[in-house]
């Protein structure tokens, strides 16, 4: 056999070697862990980025960290799928807005049609996990994203014509700097306008955003937060002050932004668009749960117009995760008893959010569980944590066993298990 021949004897060789080292890892799923799903009556949960989600679902892991979940113990997942002015999924609502059909900078642009939604509700339901995707970024959106520059008149803003609140200051000229000043300026939340919930374009695009993943995937409900109100300053934009005008004789909306009736006025028109929202969802899937994380019932409403308390008395939510981010046990007992959220569980089930830390300084395994004792013991229907990255993956605190320990013995398996 001549040498040329050997040469590519091998080079075959290798190259199939490779091609079925692909397909296993591709193919290859994580046992299931356990046949039945975990304590349905209780929440047990964690909130996903979409980074962590699109990293681990490119990267091959995320039947892994699904799996994983299980085996901790919980119960739902709930991915971000809206944020940033895109998607997390492939989504024709967000490009027909003049947006990307999905997040750039999470979404390999080389291979378009792969799906990190589709994937993460697979893995969850073979782990027999909820999947409730949450459209995280609600009516927030930067104010140089693609929609936002594309339909400026779907920004509201404050008295003084800001979209964002103390305008922004003028941006570097260097292209390179200038997109990494752009970066900081959203992750510190210094670009972030508020999209009008009085404006009919803006309320049917949310509608049609959150309608969509309901009709296209097998999702078990939907999720919106404390971001799915407006900062009590805003709302002094052309169009929302023509309609406050037309619907009260001409008299302009008040000067004061903590006026009372008009904070009633802009509140309800947020209450009738959930009203929207709801009907959508249901329409195409009666059975799925209604999810909302948002403040305290008193913050909600008085800092983002968010009556949620009246949405539980309408019937509109199916369960409600109470945003409670302390670093002091105390503050977080306080607030678990005097929030004024205690009630609500007697109507619909309501679980405690809560915060493991920023990537830079997460929570010890002790820390998160002298939260978690101080929520199980308040009578609440469980916990959800913010965030996964920061709980479970690389950014968390303590060891991977320790988090394990911790979860298991705070939620042990039934007999049946």
């Amino acid at each position: 056999m001549s040498a040329k021949l050997r040469r590519h004897k091998r080079w075959l060789w290798a190259f199939l070697l490779v091609l079925s080292a692909g397909f296993v890892t591709g193919v290859w799923q994580a046992p299931v862990v356990y046949s039945q799903a975990i304590a349905p009556d209780e929440i047990r949960g964690v909130w996903m980025t979409n980074y962590g989600t699109t990293l681990m679902y490119h990267s091959t892991r995320l039947d892994e960290v699904v799996a994983n979940l299980a085996q901790h113990h919980l119960n739902t997942l709930y991915p971000a799928v809206w944020n940033r002015g895109y998607t997390l999924h492939p989504s024709q609502v967000a490009k027909q807005a003049g947006g990307l059909r999905r997040d750039r900078l999470t979404s390999l642009p080389l291979i378009p049609r792969l799906d990190p939604l589709k994937a993460v509700i697979y893995q969850a339901h073979r782990q027999h996990l909820r999947l409730i995707p949450w459209f995280e970024y609600g009516l927030m959106m930067p104010v140089n994203s693609a929609i936002a520059q594309q339909h400026p008149d779907w920004l509201t803003t404050n008295q003084a014509g800001e979209t964002v609140n103390g305008g922004l200051p003028t941006p570097p000229r260097a292209p390179v700097i200038r997109s990494l000043w752009h970066l900081q300026q959203e992750a510190t939340g210094a670009s972030q306008g508020w999209l009008n919930p009085f404006h009919p374009e803006v309320q049917q695009l949310l509608i049609d955003l959150i309608a969509e993943v309901v009709q296209r995937y097998p999702v078990d409900g939907i999720q919106l937060d404390d971001h799915f109100g407006l900062p009590i300053e805003f709302g002094y934009d052309a169009y929302t002050q023509a309609l406050y005008q037309q619907e009260h004789g001409g008299q302009a909306p008040p000067a004061d932004p903590t006026d009372a009736a008009w904070m009633r006025w802009r509140a309800a028109k947020i209450t009738h668009l959930m009203e929207r929202i709801v009907a959508a969802v249901k329409a195409i899937q009666p059975e799925a749960t209604i999810s909302l994380s948002p403040n305290s019932p008193a913050f909600a409403y008085n800092q983002y117009l968010q009556d949620w308390r009246y949405w539980v008395d309408l019937g509109l939510l199916d369960e409600v995760i109470v945003q409670v981010y302390r670093d002091d046990i105390a503050a977080l007992q306080t607030e678990l008893t005097d929030g004024g959220f205690a009630a609500v569980n007697q109507q619909i089930p309501v679980a405690v959010g809560l915060y493991t830390g920023p990537a830079r300084r997460p929570k010890t395994a002790d820390q998160i569980r002298q939260e978690s004792e101080a929520v199980k013991a308040s009578g609440y229907r469980g916990m959800v944590y913010f965030c996964w990255e920061t709980t479970l993956w690389i950014f968390k605190h303590s060891s991977a066993q320790q988090m394990e320990t911790l979860f298991t013995q705070q939620w042990p398996l039934p007999p049946e298990f």
